[in-house]
């Protein structure tokens, strides 16, 4: 099969199939006149590459599991199933990270959408305490924090925020 046959069955592009070449993703591809000739050994590896990126695994742990894989060791079995673990840790905590970017999204949309005006008009209300300052990332924060929900990242020099109670107001306002 051509290059430009294996791109269209495989839906990648042509110079992703000669970098996956020439990173050593695909063993070398036999050429004939010139031209690339790929076997349907090597499409299944290209399919099995695509399933290794669509469950998210970078370049760079795709190649040493098809170098360990290639090396035959008799602990390669063992050494590929860490690599997957490791990925999987590593996907799962960054999950979790954006599943909070999200519930942080959808709190930060609920206040524009006047959800937490209670909170708004206590912002606006305040004359005391920690919200006098009228800090938009210190009022941020409070809220994000009352809500239950990761905070806006602060400069690691700031000060903590203080506590809130459960309706948004500062927990000690003295």
């Amino acid at each position: 099969m051509t290059i430009h046959e294996v791109s269209e069955r495989t839906g990648l592009t042509p110079d992703t199939l000669r970098w996956y070449e020439k990173i050593g993703l695909l063993a070398p591809v036999r050429k004939t006149g010139g031209k690339r000739n790929y076997s349907e050994r090597e499409v299944r590896w290209i399919g099995y590459i695509k399933c290794m990126r669509r469950a998210a695994l970078p370049v760079d742990a795709i190649l040493e599991y098809i170098r360990i894989y290639r090396g035959n060791a008799p602990d390669s079995k063992a050494r590929r199933r860490a690599i997957l673990v490791e990925q999987y840790e590593l996907l799962k905590k960054d999950l979790e990270e954006r599943r909070q970017a999200l519930d942080y999204l959808r709190l930060k949309i609920d206040w524009f959408d006047g959800r937490v005006s209670d909170f708004e008009a206590a912002l606006k209300g305040s004359t005391s305490g920690p919200l006098l300052s009228n800090d938009p990332e210190l009022a941020d924060e409070i809220h994000a924090r009352a809500a239950g929900v990761a905070p806006a990242i602060r400069h690691p020099n700031a000060k903590p925020p203080t506590p809130c109670n459960r309706h948004g107001a500062p927990a000690n306002p003295l």
